[in-house]
């Protein structure tokens, strides 16, 4: 099957202050009604090995809340989602440490879908791994009155499907289950219309139902502003925007703490560039950070970077 990916050309010329460029006076006034809720997720269903559960400590050691006040945003620091910690820990398939995922996207859902009644919150989830977007869709879901588009900047396409005789992580199927119904996840489902994966270098696994989708070439191609505008000018103006950035869609030499570091990637200019766009727009909801590993970091020297693309990112 063909794969549905954006075609390649001159990006429209838009006059909306909806893809204005960050600075102009309209888009400040709405970012500026933003207030941040950073939220810990204490999440090591996605793993076999402990220590990824305190990945969000490192966002706090370095002064996340503190850099994106200096950035001028309003955020706050809510804690950490209450994740019970005796959650199974195996390697049984399909999926890894089933039925802990499930539960842990109950915990967030409850957690942020208060946030999301209240305009203007936009939780900011730190220490997760990738199918943490499970819950934060479930949330925008029973949160009501909007349409949702994820906007999944990824490595990977994350769109396993679970199979009898191998155990997949939750964070390797998390597109998929977004987009099939199954009895991992209640739903409903989205269409695949509804997802958009950008910068993978590996490929789908289930083209038969693949989401739109932008490779790392495809950016390069249209160059990362350009593409980040095409990718938002398809969404229609009413709808919620969930925006997944897992950190692995960095190039290793660039981002060596992503729990699968790949070596193929994005720059950390490249980053910054797409991000600058993407979280800048007016619709984003929740803002999720997935995939960091502390373990990985004992210089955080990563995290430091990491939270300087993110307070740049979102800088008012």
């Amino acid at each position: 099957m063909e794969r549905r990916q954006f075609l390649i050309g001159s990006a429209a010329v838009l006059s909306t202050a909806l893809f204005a460029e960050p600075g102009t006076a309209a888009l400040e006034t709405e970012i500026s009604d933003r207030t941040y809720r950073i939220l810990g997720v204490p999440l090591r269903s996605g793993s076999l090995y402990p220590g990824n559960e305190n990945d969000a400590l490192a966002y706090r050691d370095t002064h996340l809340l503190d850099r994106l006040h200096s950035a001028g945003c309003k955020a706050s620091d809510e804690g950490d989602v209450a994740i019970p910690s005796y959650l199974p820990h195996h390697s049984i398939p399909p999926i890894r440490n089933w039925p802990g995922p499930r539960i842990a996207w109950e915990c967030v859902s409850a957690r942020i879908e208060p946030f999301l009644r209240q305009p203007g919150n936009v939780p900011l989830l730190i220490g997760c791994d990738c199918s943490v977007v499970i819950g934060s869709v479930q949330a925008l879901m029973q949160a009501g009155g909007h349409d949702i588009h994820v906007l999944y900047v990824d490595g990977d396409f994350d769109d396993a499907a679970p199979d009898p005789a191998i155990s997949h992580s939750a964070a390797s199927s998390g597109v998929w289950l977004l987009t099939h119904p199954s009895p991992f996840w209640a739903g409903p489902v989205l269409k695949p219309s509804q997802v958009t994966v950008i910068g993978w270098t590996k490929p789908s696994q289930s083209p038969e139902a693949e989401p739109a989708s932008m490779s790392l070439k495809d950016l390069r191609q249209m160059g990362m502003q350009a593409a980040a505008r095409k990718i938002l000018e398809v969404i229609p103006p009413s709808v919620a925007i969930l925006l997944h950035f897992d950190i692995d869609v960095m190039r290793q030499s660039d981002m060596p703490v992503a729990y699968f570091p790949h070596p193929e990637g994005l720059s950390l200019a490249e980053t910054g560039a797409l991000l600058g766009i993407l979280l800048k727009d007016p619709r984003i909801r929740i803002i999720e950070v997935s995939e960091y590993a502390t373990l990985r970091d004992l210089d955080q020297s990563g995290i430091n970077k990491l939270i300087d693309l993110l307070a740049q990112g979102i800088k008012s």
